[in-house]
């Protein structure tokens, strides 16, 4: 599967095909090359672990030329279908997203997740029309290309003190459905009976986020999710291990934390594989 627009088609079937999609979150090219030889059939960027990586923090800190480079060197890396984190689009402005979807298709990417959450101030929900503004956006930008990019639209209800998130969560995911995307994303739920109504009434493909505290991939998959990801969550592991071994290094000068760990022919064979 050499191809962009052979993987455009590989994973828009991904969703579309019976069962869930576990789609694991990469912050870098042998991060990206793990999940790959792990025998996951697509990968995700994580906007979070790849500005970590950069040195920025999460939230559009970093520029959209750098994440657009981040996410075409994993692209590039791997014989799978990738789909990039994109945040906000890195503008307000419906033409900013668009500008964005084609700049992620240039990287190489066959999915793309836009968020309806500002990244400037306060957490606030961008105006509803303007939201689905910025989804149509996307999908003319996307049908333009002649590559049959997943669109993958976020909304955080969840996270922007909403009365009623879970209405609001339905009301803009279906509507960004209509407006031409491929996968409604909510994000910050992990309450079964949540996301049992979202997955009820939500008119298409529902994506979660999964943390610790939500229900494992079986209890997802009977819930109606399609779609589970995990955002910076392996980027956060990997840097909780670093500071556990950096701690024990300073307090007690030993090693332990090197027990168990890869060593370099491993991941050149990784790296070369992929």
């Amino acid at each position: 599967m050499n191809t962009q627009g052979a993987k455009a088609e590989k994973f828009l079937n991904l969703h579309q095909r019976d069962g869930i999609l576990v789609l694991p979150n990469a912050f870098d090219v042998v991060s990206a090359c793990l999940m790959a030889e792990a025998g996951f059939e697509a990968v995700a960027t994580t906007s979070g672990g790849c500005a970590f990586s950069l040195g920025y923090c999460d939230g559009e800190n970093i520029s959209r030329q750098e994440m657009v480079a981040a996410v075409a060197r994993i692209s590039h890396a791997l014989d799978i279908p990738v789909s990039a984190d994109m945040e906000a689009g890195f503008g307000r402005n419906a033409e900013d997203v668009s500008e964005t979807v084609e700049a992620t298709i240039k990287a190489g990417a066959v999915g793309i997740n836009i968020e309806d959450g500002q990244k400037n101030g306060p957490r606030a929900l961008f105006d509803y029309n303007l939201s689905v503004e910025r989804i149509k956006a996307a999908r003319s930008a996307i049908d333009q290309s002649g590559i049959k990019m997943v669109l993958n639209a976020r909304t955080d209800a969840f996270m922007t003190g909403e009365e009623e998130p879970t209405e609001v969560a339905i009301l803009r995911a279906n509507a960004y459905l209509e407006a031409g995307a491929d996968c409604a994303f909510v994000i910050g739920v992990s309450d079964k009976a949540k996301i049992s109504k979202l997955a009820k009434e939500i008119d298409g493909p529902l994506n979660v986020l999964a943390g610790a505290k939500s229900p494992n991939i079986q209890e997802l998959e009977a819930l109606g999710v399609k779609r589970v990801t995990f955002g910076s969550g392996f980027a956060k592991a990997g840097l909780s291990h670093i500071q556990t071994g950096l701690k024990e290094l300073k307090e007690l000068g030993t090693y332990g934390w090197v027990e168990g760990t890869m060593g370099q022919p491993d991941i050149h064979r990784i790296l070369k594989h992929s």
